[in-house]
């Protein structure tokens, strides 16, 4: 490479003043967000079919030469944002993620420029103390310690009071992680095989509901325990872990000399929202000597407005929690947090480097299960201080108002039914024609189960045709999953609804629901129903 060539690379790609001086393309890539944040597309969900992208991305080899950022920004709008779901459309009510404050994008921006490595001081100067606070502001929301308990955890070199993670995944894998080496103490260095040869049990087991979010089996698998050390206990029909099927399950596991290590519960499930009775599950937890985590990447971050605190009474006695930043703290993906009520739970899992995390040094990667690791903090940061606890708690109130909103309209409805409802937002239900409806009550009220199934059978099927045909029109996205916890016999293929889009309105649900009901009256006519 000779000088002239580098260069001319650094005067096209790093050169600020050269930028300054030729801003079409920073110009060019403003106004392609803007008006993707300003959701401008006339459909939420892309209309070309997935097999139909495959060769427009079929290159195996990278470029041999870069383009013209200009040429790439064009690139950029026809091949990713024009086949990108518009999650902040109001018709884009399927899934967790939503319509973003423009200020955590601004603060994702600033977290790439800045490129800071949240593993130590020395790559995290003043970013080690913004992390500690959203984690003192956070774990606060949760335990309610005193002032002096958080004003220390800022100064402290030793312990923690949770961790910043990539994702509730990561969250649940290290409380499972420091709960495994509560129980099996030096698991961590010397491994499973030893610790259970000394620790005269015939086996570990986890416990949590039907509910519980599959990253639970994956920190088991990675833990070393298998998958199959996950116990799910029946829900009833609110969806909440059923406590007597749960006392059942303990006591059947220690008949089997089984050492229960860690009891999930959940607050807001994935798939219909619901909150497990956590006060009656610490409970047992304290009695049983088991270590109490509670899943709360979905609903946790209601405990910032007061009104919403007593769904989760409980939650202060859970060892460990883990809330997820980019749900309903609005902030973009990739921000969680794993908080744990003793600030030396994690010191389970401390470990140093002698060239980059020092014994004692208040080094946050101390603690991480993970390294390198991004200032994802800043983007919620920046979204506290913009919005605050009002600016929340507005945004909290208007996800509840738009949950009853659609409830009052699937009530008006005579062809749809809300299976479930949750004071977290979720919601499903499924489009059943009157006559059917009809059916299936008559069915079973004559006690014919085995016609009751087969019609049910038939309406899982209208059920999925509906929600892949919506999906493939692409005018609204909903979701769909399965339960097995409704009034009708065998599993239940139901449309799923996460009422926190706040640019979505009463008008934008009933469109969904019109065409949700125009598909469905289609397809009964093809399905012969």
């Amino acid at each position: 490479m000779n000088d002239t060539a580098i260069e001319q690379l650094l005067q096209q790609h790093f050169s600020i003043d050269a930028l300054q001086q030729a801003p079409a393309p920073l110009q060019q890539a403003l106004r392609m967000l803007g008006g993707w944040l300003a959701a401008g597309r006339d459909t939420p969900y892309p209309h070309t079919p997935y097999a139909e992208l495959i060769p427009q991305l079929s290159s195996i080899a990278p470029p041999a030469h870069g383009m013209a950022v200009t040429d790439f920004l064009q690139e950029l709008d026809a091949t990713v944002l024009a086949n990108t779901a518009q999650l902040n459309h109001p018709r884009y009510i399927g899934h967790m993620t939503q319509a973003l404050p423009w200020v955590s994008v601004l603060a994702e921006a600033f977290t790439a420029a800045l490129n800071q490595n949240q593993v130590k001081i020395e790559t995290a100067y003043v970013s080690t103390l913004i992390e500690k606070q959203i984690l003192g502001w956070l774990h606060r929301q949760v335990y309610q310690h005193d002032d002096a308990v958080y004003t220390q955890a800022m100064a402290a070199t030793s312990g923690a009071l949770g961790n910043v993670v990539n994702g509730g995944t990561m969250g649940n894998l290290t409380a499972l992680a420091v709960a495994l080496e509560h129980h099996l103490p030096g698991t961590r260095k010397r491994g499973l095989f030893a610790t259970m040869q000394e620790s005269g049990y015939s086996g570990l087991a986890v416990i949590g509901s039907a509910r519980s979010h599959y990253s639970a089996k994956k920190a088991l698998a990675t833990l070393g325990l298998g998958e199959n050390a996950l116990h799910l206990v029946p829900v009833d029909r609110d969806n909440r872990i059923d406590i007597t099927a749960l006392e059942t399950t303990i006591a059947g596991l220690k008949a089997r000399n089984i050492k229960v290590v860690a009891m999930i519960g959940i607050a807001g499930t994935t798939e219909t929202g619901a909150i497990d009775p956590l006060a009656a599950m610490a409970a047992i937890a304290a009695r049983e000597n088991i270590w109490f985590h509670v899943d709360a990447a979905w609903g946790g971050a209601l405990l910032i407005a007061e009104q919403f605190r007593p769904l989760y009474d409980g939650i202060a006695l859970a060892d460990s929690v883990v809330i997820d930043g980019h749900k309903l703290l609005w902030v973009p993906m990739a921000q969680s947090m794993v908080l744990f009520k003793d600030s030396a739970s994690l010191n389970l899992l401390k470990h140093n480097a002698n060239y980059i995390l020092r014994d004692n040094s208040g080094d946050l990667g101390q603690t991480s299960l993970e390294g390198s690791r991004r200032f994802d903090t800043l983007k919620l940061w920046a979204t506290f201080k913009v919005l605050g606890v009002s600016g929340y708690t507005t945004l909290l109130q208007q996800a509840a108002t738009l949950s009853r909103q659609l409830q009052d309209l699937l009530a008006w409805q005579q062809d749809f039914e809300l299976l479930t409802r949750s004071d977290t937002f979720i919601l499903t239900y499924r489009y059943v024609p009157a006559h059917l409806r009809q059916r299936m009550a008559a069915l079973l009220e004559s006690g014919q189960i085995e016609a009751a199934t087969a019609l049910n059978q038939q309406l899982n099927t209208l059920t999925a045709k509906l929600q892949n045909r919506q999906k493939a029109e692409g005018h609204s996205f909903v979701s769909r999953t399965v339960l097995e916890s409704t009034p009708y016999p065998g599993p239940t293929n139901v449309l799923r609804v996460v009422m926190s889009n706040v640019q979505t309105r009463p008008q934008h649900l009933q469109a969904i629901l019109d065409e949700q009901r125009a598909i469905g009256q289609a397809l009964v006519a093809e399905l012969g129903l």
